[in-house]
């Protein structure tokens, strides 16, 4: 499984490059970044989370979502409590950088990388068990990753959340005695099929809009992006891969058990989410920090997801 991970990594990653020569060559800047990002967000993901729930009913398929779901929010109070155990807790805990590397260890681009990763490797039935990583993914952004950066929370962020609309949407089409008919479903997934390359597109153009950001305290910026990176990469998916295998030996004999762990353990192991940067902008933090967290951590993913995958390939 791990060389398709590799291999469908290695197609994403050469249009990343078409995107960053692309962004290189006309000049392209925040304008257009905000505008594929709400196309992805409010258009283009929705739409893929809808069709891939565009199947005809089975309870066990609703009762496998449930499980994920549980399994997800499980994998993200690790990363909190890794979060929480290893960045602030010394004496630069006050410096503005620690509340987007907490917020960047545990939220991860499950979206823009995960879902076209899945999709090449099980199809678009990795997609239906990732809706239930991405539901908890979405609340919790918007408790505890919203609380990390203004101390406050946004219920309003979770129930309008465009995504979380969808997967509403789609487990009602789901649990219909009947699926969507071909001139509807048709136009719907055609739009969601545009999710890989627009994802790898707006990387792209985030690579091109590289800056370093101004040291804080005594480390460098150096200092604390190979901190977060590492714990991004290395250390949460080493804690959730343990995890994860615990759950096997319990439920080994579970329809499709490996195929929604290896689906939570790519999503757990993708780079550091866009909604780092745009958290960061409303907040008012260190904008170029977080953009470049989430393009460091999105180059070196290409070397450790295939590296956790087949490390999970021989335990599971």
């Amino acid at each position: 499984m791990y060389i398709l991970v590799l291999k469908q990594l290695s197609i994403m990653a050469l249009i990343v490059i078409g995107g960053f020569i692309f962004a290189k060559s006309f000049k392209i800047g925040e304008t257009e970044q905000k505008f594929l990002s709400k196309l992805l967000l409010y258009f283009i993901n929705p739409c893929l989370v809808i069709s891939s729930f565009n199947l005809e009913f089975n309870s066990l398929k609703l009762r496998q979502f449930g499980f994920v779901a549980l399994i997800s929010l499980l994998i993200h109070c690790v990363m909190i409590l890794v979060a929480f155990t290893t960045i602030g807790r010394g004496k630069n805990k006050g410096g503005t950088f620690v509340s987007i590397e907490r917020v960047a260890t545990v939220f991860t681009n499950c979206g823009f990388v995960g879902i076209p990763l899945i999709r090449g490797v099980f199809g678009d039935a990795g997609v239906f068990y990732l809706m239930g990583y991405l539901v908890i993914f979405n609340i919790l952004l918007w408790t505890y990753g919203y609380y990390q950066m203004c101390g406050s929370i946004n219920l309003k962020k979770i129930i309008t959340n465009p995504n979380i609309i969808a997967v509403v949407v789609g487990i009602v089409i789901f649990c219909m005695p009947f699926t969507l008919p071909y001139f509807i479903i048709k136009p719907i997934s055609m739009i969601g099929d545009l999710n890989t390359a627009t994802s790898m597109i707006l990387l792209g153009i985030l690579f091109a809009d590289f800056k370093i950001p101004k040291a804080e305290g005594n480390k460098s910026w150096l200092l604390h992006l190979t901190k977060v990176t590492l714990l991004r990469l290395v250390v949460c998916v080493a804690v959730n891969l343990l995890v994860l295998f615990g759950v096997y030996m319990l439920c080994k004999n579970m329809a499709d058990i490996r195929m929604m762990l290896f689906v939570i353990l790519i999503c757990s192991a993708c780079p550091s989410a866009t909604s780092v940067p745009s958290l960061s902008v409303l907040f008012n933090k260190n904008v170029s920090y977080a953009s470049l967290v989430v393009s460091v951590s999105s180059l070196f993913c290409i070397f450790t997801v295939p590296t956790f995958v087949a490390l999970a390939e021989l335990i599971m």
